[in-house]
């Protein structure tokens, strides 16, 4: 709560909005309410992998107090959204691809009368194999799940003489480290309140990271212009990343627009698990040489990243792995390669570290290995081999000169 340190001295003031948020008495977005409010609830497919075969919304339609039922007919515009790749449904047509994906969505009086109507909506499917893992995606008889193939993207850097690099190591580690999928667990799962106002025009009120993209992404929905819709993203009950993406945004803004009321739709967290985005797994097989010294002389990286169903930021997620392989080390020779995966899992994207956590959670894992291996100290070897202020970038790219690296290490020791 308390921010802001003065440069006269020890004194500091409280934020802003410190005593609201300790106490309770900030209201966030997920806390407001409207006249004549209905409730907004979001089904979701029974299957990781399957074809669509029909959607039968009669029953639910029929329930008195269900005031929309609406499938990827009801969708004026655009049916996908994602900031980079806006190939995600807002709802499937003919395929899901996790359990997450959204088939139809309802408003009704009361959350109970919305699950109930939930219920109501018979989906046939026919189940398809299964890839529950990159691996199995990559195998060659895999079965596609996009148009493009399994791979959402691929990235790697080379400099210098790998294969010389490893010739002259008089030490060599080797190893495989997975990391897995982690959610953002914020408090405030994804909700918000959608309100048709009298003039035409469409307020959303949904925590988020990103207001101006979601107002975009909204606009090709709803086959609007943008500036008939205004978006409230603050405040935030938490994010870490994983409110960057559309959640809630798309079936709250189309069910008010159809039922002409304020929706309001706000995730369980159950809810929150099945269908928001997490952390990235990832496969980091990495090999790392130094001379008899302990200068690094040979780094060799793969990564493989399970991206899940969609794209999102996945691909830019990678890159920043790819890039973070060596971290904050000086190594002439260097290869990194890295594919993002599509798999049936649940959707990976932003998380805080943006890949690099998991990179450097190997890269330091080595570190510690080497110096096991040569029977040094772990941190005196990591200070042998810390970068210089005038350094290039990881990929040799200029950047502003920083001895960060060095002022953290000798603060650490």
């Amino acid at each position: 709560m308390l921010v802001n340190r003065e440069a006269s001295g020890p004194r500091w003031r409280p934020r802003p909005d410190g005593p609201d948020k300790v106490t309770g008495r900030l209201a966030y977005l997920t806390d407001r309410t409207a006249p004549g409010m209905l409730y907004g609830r979001v089904l979701r497919s029974a299957h990781p992998h399957a074809r669509l075969l029909g959607v039968d919304t009669a029953a639910a339609a029929a329930l008195p107090g269900v005031r929309a039922v609406l499938t990827a007919a009801d969708v004026p515009g655009h049916n996908g959204y994602g900031i980079a790749r806006p190939h995600q449904p807002v709802f499937c047509t003919d395929r899901v691809r996790y359990v997450g994906d959204a088939i139809a969505a309802v408003a009704a009086d009361t959350p109970e009368l919305a699950a109930r109507a939930l219920a109501l909506i018979e989906v046939r499917y026919a189940p398809l194999p299964v890839l529950d893992d990159p691996q199995a995606a990559l195998a060659e008889d895999a079965a596609l799940l996009h148009p493009e193939g399994n791979v959402l993207h691929s990235a790697a850097y080379t400099r210098g003489e790998i294969a010389a690099g490893f010739a002259a190591c008089a030490h060599i580690v080797e190893a495989v480290y997975e990391t897995p999928r982690q959610m953002h667990a914020y408090m405030e799962t994804e909700g918000g309140l959608f309100v048709p106002e009298p003039d035409g025009r469409l307020s959303v009120y949904a925590a988020s990271q990103h207001g101006r993209m979601d107002r975009l992404q909204l606009a090709r929905i709803l086959d609007r212009p943008e500036c008939e819709i205004r978006v409230v993203s603050s405040p935030i009950g938490g994010s870490f990343g994983g409110k960057d993406e559309l959640n809630v945004q798309p079936y709250g803004a189309l069910l008010a627009l159809r039922c002409g009321r304020p929706v309001k739709v706000h995730h369980t967290r159950a809810e929150s698990v099945r269908a928001g985005i997490k952390r990235h797994p990832m496969r980091i097989a990495m090999r790392t040489g130094a001379d008899s010294a302990g200068r690094l002389l040979a780094h060799e990286v793969d990564i493989v990243a399970d991206t899940g169903a969609y794209a999102t930021l996945g691909a830019e997620v990678l890159n920043f792995a790819v890039e973070h392989a060596l971290g904050l080390y000086r190594c002439p020779n260097v290869t990194v390669t890295g594919r993002a995966v599509y798999t049936n899992n649940g959707v990976s994207g932003e998380f805080r570290g943006f890949g690099g956590n998991q990179a450097l959670f190997a890269l330091e894992g080595q570190m510690d290995r080497l110096a096991a291996r040569m029977k040094v100290d772990p941190w005196l070897l990591r200070g042998l081999n810390l970068r210089r202020a005038a350094d290039p970038g990881p990929l040799g790219q200029r950047i502003a000169p920083t001895d960060g690296a060095r002022q953290v290490w000798a603060a650490l020791e």
